[in-house]
């Protein structure tokens, strides 16, 4: 019995001790299974911060920084002589020094400015994608951040323009005032926005499609007269033509935004202080059907390069990162 009970007592342990490092190597290998699975990052307060962060400040950053930046220059560009004109006076005529005095200055501010647009804009668009369709959250986002931060970027570019022409500085509006100068002509400055930019980035990937069925060589490529046009040249162009459409569109618009901020200027009554009526009724008395195109020619020119810039860069690169 005691041989038995010994031998019995051997086989279990033999057994158990067989079992266990069966045991042991399967534990293993879900380790190393696990390891090898790669974590997927998505909003940031279900993600690893330090991860999130990184992934961030590496693939979307570079992104929305190249398009603020680039677009902010323009910006500056087109809207220098603006201010000199509606200055009264106080500011002479740009010369080639002075723009380049300005255009360092300035521009790192309207840089910055622009691209802490996109990042607030990406992320809005990304948020209302899980509640709506793409189409809408893409002119909703650029239409109610756009018309906000662009206030904004006016208001210092005009503080920084005063202090580089006269040396003095100019008082910083209050947030209230901010408010109120966004006001005359909200209404068409939203809808601007919304089918001007947003309207171009989101036909963009369609016009893209179009134009690269009609391009293909049959072997995966896009050729004009036997020469290759690479992608970036594609999504560029492609984001160009549908922002010069967009924009065309949306020019009434635009120009009847410029009438409601001059009737705001002179202090008009009638319609204050929104002047949505009043301004599209003034506008076309005015101007009549050259309302829809006044002007198109510059704009054109921002919007479509803005919007092709845009298209190329693609500043909703990995969608799944988002911070709500």
């Amino acid at each position: 019995t005691h041989w038995l009970n010994s031998q019995s007592f051997v086989r279990v342990m033999a057994t158990g001790s067989t079992t266990l490092a069966t045991s042991s190597q399967d534990t293993g290998t879900d380790i190393d299974r696990y390891a090898s699975k790669p974590v997927t990052l998505g909003r940031l307060c279900s993600s690893d911060p330090l991860r999130w962060w990184g992934t961030w400040t590496t693939e979307v950053l570079p992104r929305t920084g190249i398009a603020g930046g680039v677009i902010g220059f323009i910006l500056v560009n087109t809207t220098m002589p603006q201010v000199v004109k509606t200055s009264d006076g106080k500011m002479p005529p740009l010369t080639r020094p002075m723009w380049l005095n300005m255009c360092v200055r300035i521009t790192p501010i309207a840089g910055g400015l622009k691209t802490a647009q996109y990042a607030v804009m990406r992320e809005m668009k990304l948020s209302l994608d899980q509640v709506c369709h793409p189409g809408l959250s893409t002119m909703l986002s650029f239409g109610v951040v756009g018309t906000l931060f662009q206030s904004v970027i006016y208001n210092t570019l005009i503080s920084e323009m005063y202090k580089v022409y006269t040396g003095q500085v100019k008082a910083k509006p209050s947030f209230g005032e901010l408010l109120c100068g966004v006001r005359p002509g909200v209404v068409w400055c939203f809808g601007r926005e919304c089918f001007s930019m947003g309207g171009g980035l989101y036909l963009g990937p369609f016009v893209k499609q179009r134009i690269a069925a009609s391009l293909s060589d049959g072997n995966g490529g896009h050729t004009i007269a036997g020469q290759q046009i690479p992608e970036g040249v594609l999504r560029f162009g492609s984001g160009f033509l549908s922002g010069a459409c967009t924009a065309l569109g949306t020019q009434w618009m635009h120009n009847v935004s410029l009438m409601a901020g001059r009737l705001a200027a002179h202090g008009q009554v009638e319609g204050a202080p929104y002047y949505t009526a009043a301004a599209y009724s003034t506008a076309y008395k005015e101007l009549g059907l050259s309302l829809f195109w006044l002007n198109y020619p510059q704009r054109m020119c921002l919007i479509a390069g803005a919007v092709a810039l845009l298209n190329m860069v693609d500043i909703f690169h990995r969608p799944e990162l988002r911070m709500l």
